[in-house]
């Protein structure tokens, strides 16, 4: 809501840090509130991987950061790295190019998603909502861990993982996480797998899931002692193109474009997680915690997304049907 930023507590061009020297990847990067963080996380420095599908889209988000941006022409901070979430092996592929060319990786920002659209099964036969917002990045973000382990062990480091989920993770559609089918479920009856409501919950239950997947992995490297912080983000309610160009209900879509912020405004708890000061001196405060704008600590605030049970079945579950999809023949 706009209100909501009516007073700006957070300043990227103040508050963002030097970060030259490291290295950044934001997927779903060539448009939107993903434009705009790697946008802001470059001009302070960093190299930026936009990870997102099409060629000629990220070439011309390039195109126009370093044209709106002359102080990023020629300086090599933008690279496209090839990325479709939707497919697991791509996923696993996108990674592996990172790690055979890079020997850091300080911050992942795992931005993408599929909203509220159309039930639909992924090449490898899984719900596209479930696939792209959390399969694809879970198998992303798995590959990625050892360089991000590594990383978060030298002198100057400072490793966060930061995935973008919606407050939709307080209205799933269903918590059940047990198997492929549960994941599967269209949440609505048959025939009517393409209702509003039947999409609305979808969607929420795909962001639980980003919501889960932060806890549950803080959790377990925190066992391991590896110097990392992953914090979920609620960005807003954010007038990109993509939602106002959704088959939403008019409502959503009105509130949207009267109250929306931009996609600037939207990066803005991305950024605050991703670089804040504040929480590299209360990491302890932050980690696995779920943030809404400006960086303001709310959650996980519901049942299901504060369960350690939903959570360690749900990061079970996954790693079983993405390890068996994985080990089957390339797509």
């Amino acid at each position: 809501m706009g209100f909501l930023f009516s007073k700006q507590a957070y300043d990227p061009n103040r508050d963002i840090p030097d970060l030259i020297g490291k290295v950044v990847i934001v997927t779903g990067s060539n448009t939107g509130i993903g434009f705009r963080t790697a946008e802001q996380l470059a001009l302070h420095g960093a190299k930026v991987y936009l990870a997102c599908r099409s060629k000629a889209k990220a070439t011309a988000a390039i195109a126009e950061l370093e044209k709106t941006s002359p102080s990023l022409k020629d300086q090599n901070r933008l690279v496209w790295l090839p990325l479709d979430l939707s497919s697991m092996h791509s996923a696993k592929k996108a990674a592996e190019e990172v790690l055979a060319k890079e020997d850091r990786l300080d911050i992942l920002i795992n931005n993408a998603a599929r909203g509220v659209e159309k039930y639909e099964l992924s090449k490898n036969g899984v719900e596209l909502n479930v696939a792209i917002n959390h399969f694809g990045h879970f198998v992303f973000t798995q590959t990625l861990l050892p360089l991000l382990k590594e990383t978060a062990k030298r002198r100057d480091a400072d490793v966060r993982i930061v995935i973008v989920s919606s407050n939709s993770y307080t209205t799933p559609g269903t918590t059940k996480f047990g198997s492929l089918e549960d994941m599967n479920d269209p949440q609505g009856t048959p025939g009517n797998e393409n209702a509003m409501s039947a999409r609305l919950r979808r969607y929420g239950t795909s962001k639980l899931m980003n919501v889960l997947f932060a806890t549950e992995l803080q959790r377990r490297l925190d066992t391991e002692n590896a110097a990392i912080t992953v914090i979920s983000v609620h960005p807003g309610s954010v007038a990109t193109e993509t939602v106002l160009t959704t088959d939403l209900p008019w409502y959503i879509t009105l509130f949207v474009t009267l109250f929306g912020v931009t996609p600037l405004q939207g990066a803005m708890t991305s950024l605050f997680a991703a670089t804040s000061a504040q929480v590299a001196a209360e990491r302890e405060k932050y980690k696995g915690k779920y943030l809404v704008p400006y960086g303001k600590i709310a959650g996980p605030a519901t049942a299901a997304s504060k369960d350690p049970a939903l959570a360690k079945t749900l990061w079970e579950t996954t790693e079983r049907i993405t390890t068996g999809l994985l080990g089957s023949a390339s797509e």
